[in-house]
């Protein structure tokens, strides 16, 4: 794996620095033509290029002035920042700007502005517009307040008048616009106005009418109030409670008593009557007079009855009192109960009418912010419209003014001539270098593959060039049509004779009697080389063709062999002896050995002893054997046949396969210490100059200095 490592790195191709030398010499006369016939058209493509002369102008685009202060709600229109001058730009790249300019100069009238051709698809003005935005440029310049307007035109008085122009415009053009624009919003904001006034005037006819409608004069007051009917209720509720309690606690005792006096003084109520105590206080002073008479006097005395007499009285007084003061008890008792749920359905109503007051009150103030908001609204958007006319009258204040006017250019600008022809022969020759080296790199695969096989130390054994056919001989071998096509395919005969006696040359070298010619892909020719080669050798030696090729025999039907006849598999097999499996050629001395029928598996007939013992035994009854096998990038027969040969022919077409193709096959056949006689290269166009081509100067150098590996 290292060894194939080694080759790859060691065989890849490229071009060093003498392919290099050697390619510059050899196109030397082509790359200066070429480079001097662009580098004089460029030339004079320059030299004919329209004169361009540029006119510059200076603006200054300050600030207005700021002894004004302006609300910060305007900047939008009186800010100074940064994107001041890129907005000023802007306006002068639009185009309803530049179209003023034309308009203003009518440029439309002037040859460079006017369209040619008779498929017109804009108006005058909109071409003449689409031109003059080509043809100026607006620049800041850094760190300053000031543009510069920089135009181009065909003559000189055009460039200046148009840069002249176009700073006044700008003028008249800005202050229009804002103009316009400070007019439409201040007619916006009279809109604005308006329907704010509308809407507050609505807002207070509602307040008005919701207070009619409640009978609302000071809500706050009426709150008040009722807060405080409410406080007061709710004292005389509480006294109420109290006089109710202690009035039903008189009645549960009046509900208990027996009915004695000393029971019914036990009320409190009673108990606590000044009568009831004037009572008691004279009827113990009379029972202190009654005792005392009745301690000195019978029951029938008259003091004695007129004391009891006086004792009857007042008990009879405080019966009558009692109850005059039980019925009052009961009446007072029902009176306050009434007063409770008086006091309690004054406090009920009085809380409903809070209740109704604090719904009114919120609604009033709903309506009252609702009116105060409008009015705020109302006074914004009036001071806006102040501010707006005072800002009509400051938009004319702008700091704008010419610093620099363009004057008419003495000289063109562009093209420059000079620099333009000489990037004009720097561009020719680096793209004549470069065209002449990618065509040679795309085209000449010949010089690549001679380089890989010079780096691999592999000879190429001979250049053949595509065969021409008859119509009548076209499934013909070129071998057997040599007298018929001779004058045809000369140059192809002359070289599958050059690769023969280069294959003798060999022979006496080594022993080269048994030869493979393999390809690198399918359809590469490789059919044709070998039965041309076998039957070249056959006309000096005794020699036998083998198609070795078991997966897309070919050879047998070039020979026009019957396709049923015993071939190589049958021999093989041990189905035929060898004699039955050649056959001889009409009009040729070659003998051919076919494939036979295509086995399943062609490496395993490959693989037998019996084909390498075979094979050495061929070497004493023939001079010269000639094998076809599969392509070597292909499939491995190759490989397996080639451990058996004396030698390997890899056969190239120049035309489809490439330099990696090429450069795989040398690596397989390296890996398998395969004996590789060459290479042939085939389909060869331009046979002559490949074959003739003098040596270069750089190939000579190399030789000289021992450099060269042939």
């Amino acid at each position: 794996m290292e060894n194939s490592r080694e080759f790859t790195l060691k065989h890849e191709a490229s071009l060093d620095i003498f392919d290099i030398l050697s390619f510059f010499w050899r196109k030397k006369f082509r790359i200066v033509i070429t480079a001097a016939l662009m580098a004089s058209l460029g030339a004079y493509y320059v030299i004919h290029l329209p004169k361009i002369y540029v006119a510059n102008s200076i603006l200054l685009l300050s600030a207005k002035d700021s002894g004004l202060t302006l609300p910060s709600s305007l900047s939008a229109i009186t800010s100074g920042d940064d994107n001041r001058l890129d907005t000023y730009i802007e306006f002068m790249r639009s185009r309803q700007f530049v179209q003023t300019v034309v308009e203003d100069l009518a440029l439309y009238n002037l040859h460079e502005y006017q369209q040619v051709g008779d498929n017109r698809y804009l108006s005058d003005k909109d071409f003449a517009t689409d031109k003059l935005l080509k043809k100026f440029i607006v620049t800041k310049l850094s760190n300053t307040d000031m543009l510069k307007i920089t135009v181009e035109s065909l003559t000189p008085s055009s460039a200046a008048e148009i840069a002249n122009h176009i700073g006044p415009a700008f003028f008249a053009y800005y202050a229009l616009i804002n103009r316009q624009k400070a007019d439409s919003k201040s007619q916006w904001l009279n809109n604005q106005l308006e329907e704010l006034q509308s809407s507050l005037s609505q807002s207070e006819e509602r307040l008005l009418s919701f207070l009619r409608d409640n009978e609302l004069v000071d809500v706050a007051s009426q709150v008040d109030l009722a807060k405080s009917e409410i406080a007061t209720l709710i004292k005389q509720k509480i006294q109420l409670d109290g006089l109710v309690a202690q009035s039903n606690g008189s009645m549960l005792q009046l509900a208990n008593i027996s009915g004695s006096r000393q029971d019914y003084l036990q009320i409190p109520a009673i108990q606590s009557n000044p009568l009831i105590r004037d009572l008691r206080i004279r009827r113990g002073q009379q029972q202190l007079v009654m005792n005392g008479i009745a301690k000195r006097y019978l029951f029938k005395h008259p003091k004695y009855i007129a004391a009891k007499a006086g004792l009857e009285a007042i008990d009879s007084e405080f019966d009558a009192l009692v109850s005059q003061l039980l019925s009052g008890l009961k009446s007072a008792n029902t009176t306050l109960k009434d007063q409770q749920f008086e006091v309690r359905e004054q406090i009920q109503q009085t809380k409903m009418r809070h209740a109704n007051l604090g719904k009114h009150e919120m609604q009033i103030s709903r309506m009252q912010r609702e009116i105060e908001s409008t009015q705020r609204l109302y006074e914004i958007f009036l001071t806006r419209l102040q501010e707006t006319e005072i800002l009509k009258d400051l938009d004319d204040r702008n700091d704008f003014a010419i610093v620099d006017s363009a004057s008419e250019p003495l000289h063109p600008a562009k093209p420059r001539v000079v620099m333009g022809i000489a990037l004009s022969i720097i561009f020719s020759s680096v793209f004549s270098i470069g065209f002449w080296l990618i065509l040679h790199l795309i085209s000449d695969k010949y010089t690549r593959f001679r380089s890989i096989l010079t780096s691999a130390e592999v000879p190429v054994l001979s250049l053949v060039p595509k065969a021409k056919h008859k119509k009548v001989s076209k499934s013909k071998p070129l071998a057997l049509s040599m007298q018929g096509e001779g004058e045809l395919n000369y140059e192809y005969f002359e070289a599958i004779r050059s690769l023969r006696t280069r294959l003798l040359v060999k022979n006496n070298q080594r022993e080269t009697a048994v030869i493979a010619v393999t390809s690198i892909s399918n359809k590469d020719g490789k059919s044709e080389i070998s039965t041309s080669l076998a039957d070249s050798f056959s006309r000096m030696e005794k020699t036998l063709l083998i198609d070795i090729d078991l997966r897309q025999p070919e050879i047998g039907s070039l020979f026009n062999i019957d396709s049923t006849l015993p071939g190589l598999t049958n021999f093989l097999g041990n189905k035929c002896s060898f004699s039955k499996c050649i056959h001889a050629v009409h009009n040729s001395p070659l003998i051919v050995m076919p494939s036979g029928p295509i086995p399943s598996d062609p490496l395993a007939y490959i693989s037998k002893p019996r084909f390498a013992a075979f094979l050495r035994k061929l070497r004493s009854y023939y001079q010269r054997v000639v094998i076809e096998t599969p392509p070597i990038n292909t499939v491995s027969d190759a490989i397996a046949v080639g451990k058996h040969v004396d030698g390997i022919i890899i056969v190239c077409d120049v035309e489809k396969n490439e330099s990696a193709d090429l450069l795989l096959a040398l690596q397989r056949v390296h890996e398998a210490e395969l004996p590789i006689l060459g290479v042939v290269f085939n389909r060869v166009k331009d046979l002559r100059s490949n074959i003739h081509k003098r040596p270069s100067l750089v190939s000579r150098i190399k030789r000289a200095f021992g450099l060269s590996a042939s």
